[in-house]
């Protein structure tokens, strides 16, 4: 007769390691950031192709202006210019669109700074106007609205946070010879950051404070099939 291990026993084991392997990939998944992109207009849009276009077929652009309008970012969200987050959110702009390769995208809030610079090089003030680039639009906006909130949940054997933040950002398109606003649009963004423990065990996350940023580029992302759409018509109307 021969005497076989318990089998039984066996099974239960590997049973309850494959249950806890998957509360373990649960919990760590439950503390991974995840960001959410909402559209903030009721049609986005067709998107663009968004093929590369040689340097002297685009158009150029100029970021004018950005603000930041809301009143969750005074005093805190302020540096030495004042505005942080209103620079923040031209970076971003300017990023995106620099990324499509189908702009020029020229500097105009920091011009002073060009200026100083070409000072130093030994450039006259009227060479530094002539080498200067003209634009064919200028976008001007601002943060309109932006706020955060925390939201938690506690049962019997847990507990769960999650941080998200909001923003609404407004963009406008200008002619920059005759000051006509031919554009304007705003969209709404927004990103979360959750985590949960189970029995004193997962992750627990502090203040995050990169999810404004994220907030405001998921605002920019979701109008730039429209911005690039009005931009392209603008461009082929000029050739």
């Amino acid at each position: 007769m021969h005497i076989y291990p318990n089998s039984s026993a066996n099974l239960k084991e590997g049973q309850m390691k494959r249950i806890l392997l998957i509360a373990t990939i649960l919990m760590v998944a439950a503390c991974a950031p995840t960001r959410t992109v909402q559209e903030g207009v009721k049609d986005p849009g067709p998107r663009v192709v968004a093929s590369p276009l040689p340097a002297n077929q685009r158009m150029t652009v100029g970021i004018a202006r950005f603000t930041n309008e809301s009143v969750y970012g005074s005093g805190l969200f302020t540096d030495a210019s004042g505005d942080r987050i209103g620079k923040q959110a031209s970076d971003l702009l300017a990023r995106h669109l620099v990324a499509t390769q189908r702009f020029n995208v020229v500097e105009r809030q920091d011009i002073g700074k060009l200026a100083a610079e070409a000072d130093l090089m030994g450039l006259s003030k009227e060479q530094f106007k002539q080498n200067l680039m003209g634009v064919d639009a200028l976008i001007m906006g601002s943060v309109a609205e932006l706020g955060r909130d925390t939201t938690g949940n506690t049962w019997l054997i847990g507990k769960s946070k999650t941080q998200r933040a909001r923003a609404r950002v407004v963009l406008r398109l200008v002619d920059p010879k005759t000051g006509q606003v031919f554009y304007t649009q705003e969209g709404a963004g927004e990103a979360d950051l959750s985590s949960s423990s189970t029995l004193g065990f997962g992750g627990a996350t502090g203040f995050d404070s990169t999810l404004e940023g994220k907030a405001i580029d998921a605002a920019i992302v979701n109008m730039m099939n429209n911005v690039m759409a009005t931009l392209e018509a603008r461009r082929n109307q000029m050739q």
